[in-house]
C-alpha cells in the first residue's frame, strides 16, 4: 500500500486549463538521510497512470497502488494524478483520448520540474534553526511567491524517470512524446497559460518540501526529533488546491491569446481574398502583449517506459474511436502545419528506443496471449531495440488471481533494480 501522500494538489491541463487531480509520494529515506557518509540521494522518479475512467479508473486502483508502492520502496519519487472525468478531477473522459494524452504531458511537466527543485539535505550537513513539523501540516503556498531566475538549475546528477500506465493508462503512455518535446513545452511560456501554472506550481511544492525537510535532518544531528511514520496512520502531507497565479490574471492572459488567434487568422483570410502573401500566423506575440515566464534550462531526464497490462487493437481503437493519437498546441494548430510541435503517431518508437518493460498475463480477456505475445517478441526483435517484457501465468487484466500480484510487483522491483545498477 501506498503512504498517505506528501503533496495532494491540482494542476491544469494544456488542453484547456481544465483542474486535475495529483499527488506526490516521497520516500523515508528524504527525511532520514543526514549521517556522514551517507550516499546524496540521486533524483529519481515514476508516474504511474490508472485505467479507463467510465469503468471506474483512477489513482486509487489498486493495480496502479500496487505497482507504485513497489517502486516507492526503492526510494523514487511518485506521482500519480487522474485523467479528466476520473476522480474529482474537472471535465469528462472524451471520445479520442487526445485530451487525456495532454492531461498526462500536463502531469509530465509538472513532475520534472518539480523532481528538478527538491534538494535534499545533504548527508551529514549543519542544521540551524530546526523545528519539529513533522506533525503539523506544510502551510500553505501563496500567489505572491516569488520566482527565483536561478530556481530550475540542471540537476548535478542525471535524473531517472519512468513513465507508466496501467490498461489505459498504459495506452496512452505509448502515444507520449519524448520527454525532451515534452519539456519544450514548458520553455519560454506566457505568463498566465496552463503550462507556467504549472511550472510555478512545481516550483512552489518544491521550494516547500525542501524547507521543511531541512528542518527534520536534525534528528540525526544529536537532537531529538520526531519524524512520523505515514504508513502508520496520520500524515505528514499538505492538501494545496487553487492557482498559483491570481484567477483575474489568468483570464486575460488566456483571451489575450484567443483574440490575437482570431485577429490573425482574420487578417490571413483578408490576405488570401486580396491576393496578398500571407504571413505566419505562429510567430511571436506582439511585445508586451504577454509576459513571459524564463527559461527552464532542464536537462533532459534519462526516461524508461512501465506498461502493465497493454490494450492493443480492437479494444484500444474502441476507447479512442479509431482516432489516431497525438498531441498539438491547441491554440495554434502549429503540428498540422509541420511548426513548432510536440505530437506523436502510435509511438513504438520510445519503446524502443528507451529502456521499457511491459508486463501482461496470459489470461487477459481484452487482450488475447497470442496478439499479446507476437506484440510484444516483434518490439523486442527490433534492431536495437531495448523493450522487454514479461507474461504472467494464470494473470488476468485485473490482477485478482491468486500469487499473480506478487509476480507483477518481483517484475517491477527487480527491473527497477536493473536500472539503478545501470544508471549508476
Amino acid at each position: 500500500m501506498l503512504p498517505v501522500p506528501t503533496f495532494s494538489f491540482t494542476i491544469p491541463s494544456v488542453h484547456d486549463d481544465i483542474l486535475l487531480d495529483c499527488r506526490v509520494y516521497h520516500p523515508t529515506k528524504f527525511l532520514q538521510s543526514g549521517t556522514a557518509g551517507e550516499t546524496i540521494w540521486k533524483k529519481k522518479g515514476a508516474i504511474i497512470a490508472h485505467p479507463y475512467a467510465p469503468l471506474g479508473g483512477s489513482y486509487d486502483d489498486p493495480v496502479v497502488v500496487a505497482a507504485a508502492a513497489e517502486i516507492l520502496k526503492k526510494q523514487f519519487v511518485i506521482g500519480t494524478f487522474n485523467f479528466r472525468g476520473a476522480g474529482c478531477s474537472k471535465g469528462r473522459t472524451s471520445w479520442t483520448g487526445k485530451p487525456e494524452l495532454s492531461d498526462y504531458i500536463s502531469f509530465v511537466g509538472f513532475f520534472i520540474h518539480y523532481l528538478n527543485g527538491l534538494q535534499p539535505p545533504a548527508p551529514g550537513s549543519p542544521l540551524d534553526n530546526f523545528r519539529a513539523v513533522s506533525d503539523n501540516p506544510l502551510s500553505p503556498i501563496q500567489s505572491s511567491f516569488p520566482m527565483p531566475a536561478d530556481a530550475f538549475e540542471p540537476a548535478s546528477t542525471g535524473m531517472v524517470l519512468i513513465l507508466g500506465g496501467y490498461s489505459y493508462g498504459s495506452l496512452i503512455t505509448t502515444h507520449l512524446p519524448t520527454t525532451q518535446k515534452i519539456l519544450a513545452r514548458f520553455e519560454d511560456v506566457g505568463k498566465g497559460t496552463a503550462e507556467a501554472e504549472i511550472r510555478l506550481r512545481a516550483l512552489h511544492l518544491s521550494t516547500q518540501w525542501t524547507r521543511e525537510a531541512q528542518q527534520h535532518c536534525g534528528a540525526r544531528r544529536g537532537r531529538t526529533l520526531h519524524v512520523h511514520d505515514s504508513s502508520r496512520g496520520g500524515s505528514y502531507s499538505a492538501i494545496i488546491g487553487g492557482e498559483e497565479t491570481e484567477p483575474a490574471s489568468r483570464r486575460p492572459s488566456r483571451e489575450s491569446r484567443r483574440s490575437v488567434d482570431l485577429v490573425r487568422k482574420s487578417m490571413d483570410r483578408s490576405r488570401r481574398r486580396l491576393g496578398l502573401r500571407t504571413q505566419s500566423s505562429d510567430g511571436n506575440l506582439p511585445a508586451g502583449l504577454e509576459e513571459k515566464v524564463g527559461s527552464s534550462n532542464l536537462d533532459t531526464p534519462t526516461t524508461y517506459y512501465l506498461l502493465i497490462s497493454p490494450l492493443l487493437p480492437p479494444i484500444s481503437m474502441f476507447v479512442t474511436i479509431f482516432t489516431k493519437l497525438g498531441h498539438t498546441r491547441k491554440e495554434d494548430g502549429s503540428a498540422a502545419k509541420g511548426g513548432n510541435n510536440v505530437s506523436a503517431t502510435f509511438s513504438q518508437g520510445n519503446l524502443l528506443t528507451c529502456t521499457s518493460l511491459a508486463i501482461y498475463g496470459d489470461k487477459d480477456y481484452f487482450t488475447s496471449q497470442t496478439k499479446l505475445r507476437k506484440w510484444a517478441e516483434h518490439l523486442a526483435q527490433q534492431g536495437g531495440s531495448r523493450f522487454m517484457f514479461r507474461e504472467i501465468p494464470n494473470a488476468g487484466h485485473f490482477w485478482h488471481e491468486e500469487g499473480v500480484e506478487a509476480q507483477m510487483k518481483d517484475t517491477i522491483r527487480d527491473w527497477i533494480q536493473d536500472i539503478m545498477i545501470r544508471a549508476g
